[in-house]
């Protein structure tokens, strides 16, 4: 009678301590960055339309980026004021599109156009951002049509 009751009861232990523990599902981090342009038909309409451009991402925790003394900032170095050194990139794209896995923290992003004969061409913007653990964040930037060469355009004026 005793082996029968313990039977059961090992049984019962033996599949419970058993239980496979399903591993902790870990968010994943993601950037995207979209770069587009306005374009002026003939007609006068404008539209949207994606472009590439140079898409460079620093990470920016307790730094200090200066863009006007950052003379090689479109080869991916930028001038930290608070380390007084240039930093590297981080994450970096050519074409009208980036998406990264990326650590959570704090980010500048800048983006340059490319040397063209059309309007806006080496027109760049930047701007920083946060980004959680888990999160997607999407960021778009999107520059005016009528731009003149090299000039710079707020990151969100034409939200």
């Amino acid at each position: 009678m005793r082996k029968s009751f313990l039977l059961p009861i090992l049984f019962l232990i033996i599949f419970t301590s058993c239980k496979d523990d399903e591993p902790e599902v870990i968010p994943e981090t993601r950037l995207t960055i979209e770069v587009s342009k306005q374009e002026a038909s003939s007609t006068g309409s404008i539209s949207t339309e994606r472009t590439t451009a140079i898409i460079h991402v620093w990470e920016a925790a307790g730094r200090d980026f200066d863009v006007s003394k950052s003379p090689d900032i479109y080869l991916g170095n930028v001038y930290d004021n608070n380390s007084e050194t240039y930093k590297t990139i981080e994450y970096g794209a050519i074409g009208s599109r980036m998406v990264e896995k990326i650590e959570p923290g704090r980010y500048f992003v800048y983006v340059l156009l490319p040397k063209s004969n059309n309007s806006g061409s080496l027109a760049y913007s930047y701007t920083y951002f946060d980004i959680k653990k888990g999160d997607n964040l999407k960021l778009s930037k999107t520059f005016s049509h009528d731009l003149d060469e090299g000039i710079y355009e707020k990151w969100d004026k034409n939200r």
